[in-house]
C-alpha cells in the first residue's frame, strides 16, 4: 500500500511493507509526474513482495524502489577541494611537531610555487599527469639568482605536492590518491667532486669559469686539518657571536650537522665518558633517535670554557639567549660575520666542516666502526662524489 503525500509545492510517496511505515522524499511538484512515481514504486513493491526483486541488506528501501532497482543508497556528491584549499587544510591541519620547522618552512615554499604555476582555483578533480608535467617544465624554466632551478628543486616540489595530496586523501578530505604520474625532468648536473683549497683555487686562476661554476667548486670544498684550525682561529678572534666558535669547532670535531647542534643540550656534553650525544631527526622518521660520538681533547676544552665564560645559560649547549634555540637564518648571518676579511669567506655553510670530517676520515687509514660511530659513511662519497686525498 503506498499514497502521495504533499508538503508544500513538493510531493513525498509513503507507503507500508511488512507492518513498518517508509516515506520517500521527491523533488516533483506537478501532480502527473508525482503519480508516475507513486505507480513505479507501487509496481517495485510488488516484484518485492513476490520474490522477484531482491532488497540488498542495508539499501534504503524507498529510494531501491523508486528507482527499479537501481539506487541502493542516496549518491554520495563529492565537495569540490581546489588546490589553495588543499594546502590551506595542511598547513593548519597537519599534526604539529611531525616534521622539523625547517621542513615545513620548505614545504610553504613548494606549495607557493605549486600555487602560483598551476593556479589556486584549479580543482584537484581536473589535476592530470599532465598538469603537473606542465607545472615541472614552467617552474623549470624560471630562474633563481640568475640560473635556471635545479631539477631536484622541481622534484622535491612535485614529492611535497603528492605528500600533501596524499594525506588529505588519508585524512577524507579529497576522495582520491595523487595521480600516478610518470613525469620528465631536466637532466641533473652531477656535483662537483669534493677538492681542496688548494685544488680549486688552481682551477680559478687558469680562467674561464663563470659565477654559477666558481660556487659549485666552492661547495665541493673540504677542508684538511690544518685549514680546519686556521678557520677556528680566524672566528675565534671575532667575538661578536659568542656560540659561533664553539659552534664552529662542535660540527669541525663530530661531523654533527647544524641542526643536530641546535638541538645539543648541556648534559649531552659529557665530560666524564668524552662523548657527545647528537639527536637525530633524520635517520626514522617516527622518532627521534641518538649517536654518540668521540669528543676530542680540544673540543672538551673549548666547551669547558665556553660553558664557564661565555654561555648564557638554560638547556640549550649553543645559544644566544637562555632555552631559545638557534635558528638557520640567525647562524647563517653569523657565519658570514665570521668568515668576512678572511679567505675563508668562501665556505659555503656549516655543511663544509662535515663534509671535511668525512673527506678527513676517508683520507686516512680508520676503521669502518669509526666511521659508522660518526655516521659519516653516507657522506664518504654523496652521489658518486670522489674524496681528493
Amino acid at each position: 500500500m503506498a499514497w502521495l503525500e504533499q508538503r508544500g509545492d513538493k510531493f513525498r510517496i509513503a507507503f507500508r511493507f511488512r507492518g513498518e511505515k517508509f516515506r520517500v522524499n521527491l523533488k516533483a511538484t506537478e501532480p502527473k509526474e508525482a503519480n508516475g512515481c507513486l505507480a513505479r514504486l507501487e509496481e517495485n513493491l510488488r516484484l518485492v513482495e513476490r520474490g522477484r526483486l531482491d532488497v540488498p541488506p542495508g539499501a534504503d528501501l524507498g529510494l531501491f524502489l523508486i528507482s527499479d532497482g537501481r539506487l541502493e543508497k542516496p549518491v554520495e556528491v563529492v565537495r569540490a577541494v581546489r588546490l589553495s584549499e588543499l594546502f590551506r587544510t595542511y598547513q593548519t591541519e597537519f599534526t604539529a611537531g611531525a616534521k622539523e620547522v625547517i621542513t615545513r618552512a620548505m614545504e610553504d615554499i613548494h606549495m607557493k610555487h605549486l600555487t602560483r604555476i598551476i593556479g589556486g582555483d584549479t580543482l584537484l578533480a581536473s589535476v592530470t599527469a599532465g598538469t603537473v608535467q606542465r607545472f615541472v617544465d614552467a617552474r623549470s624554466r624560471e630562474e633563481f639568482n640568475g640560473h635556471p632551478v635545479k631539477a631536484k628543486t622541481v622534484r622535491k616540489a612535485v614529492a611535497t605536492f603528492r605528500v600533501v595530496w596524499n594525506w588529505a586523501y588519508r585524512q577524507g578530505h579529497v576522495p582520491s590518491k595523487f595521480p600516478e604520474v610518470k613525469l620528465v625532468f631536466p637532466k641533473e648536473k652531477q656535483p662537483e667532486p669534493f677538492r681542496t683549497y688548494a685544488q680549486i683555487q688552481a682551477i680559478i686562476a687558469r680562467g674561464g669559469i663563470d659565477k654559477r661554476r666558481e660556487r659549485e667548486l666552492w661547495d665541493g670544498l673540504f677542508l684538511n686539518p690544518a685549514e680546519i684550525a686556521d678557520v677556528l682561529e680566524h672566528v675565534r678572534g671575532r667575538g661578536r657571536n659568542r656560540y659561533l666558535y664553539p659552534l664552529l669547532v662542535a660540527a669541525a670535531h663530530t661531523g654533527a650537522r647544524r641542526s643536530e647542534l641546535f638541538r645539543t643540550r648541556i648534559e649531552d656534553m659529557d665530560f666524564d665518558a668524552k662523548l657527545v650525544l647528537l639527536r637525530e631527526k633524520k635517520r626514522n622518521r617516527d622518532r627521534e633517535t641518538f649517536r654518540t660520538v668521540d669528543m676530542t681533547p680540544f673540543l672538551e676544552s673549548v666547551m669547558r670554557t665556553y660553558f664557564a665564560e661565555n654561555h648564557p645559560g638554560g638547556v640549550y649547549a649553543f645559544c644566544s639567549k637562555p632555552n631559545v634555540t638557534l635558528t638557520d637564518g640567525q647562524t647563517w648571518k653569523a657565519f658570514l660575520t665570521g668568515m668576512k676579511g678572511s679567505k675563508w669567506h668562501v665556505l659555503r655553510g656549516y655543511h663544509a666542516f662535515r663534509h671535511s670530517f668525512a673527506s678527513n676520515l676517508a683520507a686516512v687509514t680508520v676503521r669502518c666502526r669509526i666511521q659508522r660511530n660518526h655516521a659519516c659513511s653516507s657522506l664518504l662519497m654523496p652521489k658518486g662524489r670522489m674524496v681528493s686525498a
